[in-house]
């Protein structure tokens, strides 16, 4: 089952780009972006966001739904974007180049994605989860680009994307993009995308 043994990524925008022609997707760049106050030339498909994981904040937050998080629960509108829950550990960087590439139709995504694009319309998120758990050629490209270290000592925290030197440390990727005019927040460590308001690539 391809769900297994899934390694973890660098934050490099050159992994990601490498990650994202493995998949047959061609015609992108990927940049790490420090300033958004700053105008950002070319067309903009969306972000991919890391952030330090803290598990025991995010325990706290279970219970709890802030308002500025507007949680989309309409099946109409989630179950026809590409939005996945993370099923399996330390998947969480293709998860969000996975959203960013599944949710923009001027993008060609290749023979792999498009079958799984094709084969998952529709579906709720846990579904598109273990679908993505169950192609082989999607784990096989996630840990080619893998940190050396990382082949051996992989690690089994649904969050832990990104090992840094300080033990103890993890990081996760969450996804901002545009669809049909609204600005979405996808991740996949929570049940629902998140509606940020209107906004379009060009914003």
């Amino acid at each position: 089952m391809a769900a297994k043994g899934w390694l973890e990524l660098e934050s490099d925008p050159g992994v990601f780009l490498l990650l994202i022609e493995e998949f047959g997707v061609h015609g992108v760049q990927v940049d790490e972006i420090y300033d958004l106050s700053k105008p950002i030339k070319g067309h903009v498909y969306g972000f991919v966001f890391l952030f330090k994981w803290n598990e025991e904040r995010r325990s706290r937050r279970k219970g709890v739904t802030p308002l500025d998080e507007a949680f989309v629960e309409s099946d109409d509108i989630v179950n026809n974007m590409f939005f996945a829950q993370q099923i399996i550990p330390n998947s969480c960087a293709t998860h969000a180049l996975l959203s960013v590439l599944l949710n923009c139709d001027e993008l060609h995504p290749g023979e792999t994605l498009s079958k799984l694009k094709e084969y998952t319309k529709g579906f709720d998120p846990e579904t598109k989860g273990y679908a993505i758990g169950n192609i082989p050629e999607i784990a096989i490209a996630h840990n080619k680009y893998a940190r050396p270290i990382h082949r051996i000592l992989p690690d089994s925290k649904p969050g832990n994307t990104l090992s840094t030197a300080k033990a103890g440390e993890t990081f996760h990727f969450v996804s901002y993009i545009p669809i049909n005019g609204r600005l979405f927040e996808l991740d996949g460590l929570k049940p629902y995308p998140i509606d940020h308001g209107t906004g379009k690539p060009s914003d």
